[in-house]
């Protein structure tokens, strides 16, 4: 079985531990037995989602499984993230399980997509660095749109090439094949919503750096009963694949963009009765 410090889940720690014991009949019964649960399917809820740890729970279920040391605190700190509400706290915990991890030269799973998503600079030079002739960081910040200092771009470029979006030979940045995917990976996701945030302020900033000819920022406010969100954002999707199908038609780059699509709500629900069409 993996090690607890290569999950970035503590309920798919639980139900791998389970499953690897279950053939020899461990059950869930014993197993909250073990950890001094009475109810003999507590644990079975836990793993599923529908229940969660305490703080003292997750103590017992650490020594019914046998953790001890940087294995112990590890566990602790991914419990209090994975139930953890507050994304700024959840980013604070997930440090702690990084700093562990590193200590013990344990990868976690999604560390590369985290960090990745963490800047908007990363998709940017993702994209422009294989199109700079020269790549001294000085040049490479007269490219960009907004500024950034030196310690951020070297950053986003070691962030690229550590985890093998970009390789560098002989000065120059060629990009790979490799593709992200977040999948279910909770971390990745919370920082998608940082990277969400932070094009939503260049998009702001760009209403002053870039003339009106070279973007397109519109919108629409507009009332619908709730059967129609799901058909617009159904809409909003396909637009979004017929957009990347065409900025696959072609290699070449001399320009990096961003697109952001905005749809949210700006009211609170304002009658349940509503059954008609569009306003």
């Amino acid at each position: 079985m993996q090690p607890v410090m290569q999950f970035n889940d503590f309920r798919e720690f639980l139900k791998a531990f389970y499953a690897e014991r279950k053939p020899s009949g461990f059950s869930y019964r014993e197993f909250s037995k073990l950890a001094g649960y009475s109810s003999p399917v507590f644990l079975k809820l836990v793993i599923e989602g529908k229940a969660n740890l305490s703080e003292a729970g997750a103590e017992r279920v650490a020594n019914a499984i046998g953790l001890t040391g940087s294995d112990l605190l590890y566990f602790r700190f991914l419990v209090q993230m994975n139930q953890e509400k507050n994304a700024a706290k959840k980013k604070e915990l997930f440090k702690n399980l990084r700093e562990i991890a590193k200590a013990n030269q344990v990868k976690i799973v999604g560390e590369e997509q985290y960090d990745y998503y963490e800047s908007w600079l990363s998709p940017v030079l993702r994209e422009a660095l294989p199109q700079i002739q020269e790549n001294k960081i000085s040049q490479i910040a007269n490219k960009l749109t907004f500024e950034s200092s030196t310690k951020e771009i070297r950053k986003a470029i070691r962030v690229l090439t550590d985890a093998g979006f970009l390789r560098e030979e002989n000065g120059h940045f060629t990009q790979t094949d490799r593709r992200l995917s977040t999948g279910n990976l909770e971390m990745p996701s919370l920082a998608i919503r940082d990277m969400h945030r932070q094009m939503g302020e260049l998009a702001v900033q760009s209403l002053e750096k870039v003339p009106v000819a070279e973007r397109d920022i519109s919108g629409l406010t507009f009332g619908i009963p709730e059967k129609s969100f799901d058909r617009i954002r159904a809409e909003i999707a396909e637009f979004r694949r017929r957009i990347a199908n065409i900025a696959a038609e072609t290699n070449e780059t001399d320009r990096v963009y961003r697109l952001n699509v905005q749809f949210f709500p700006l009211t609170q629900k304002l009658n349940d009765n509503v059954e008609g069409g569009a306003a």
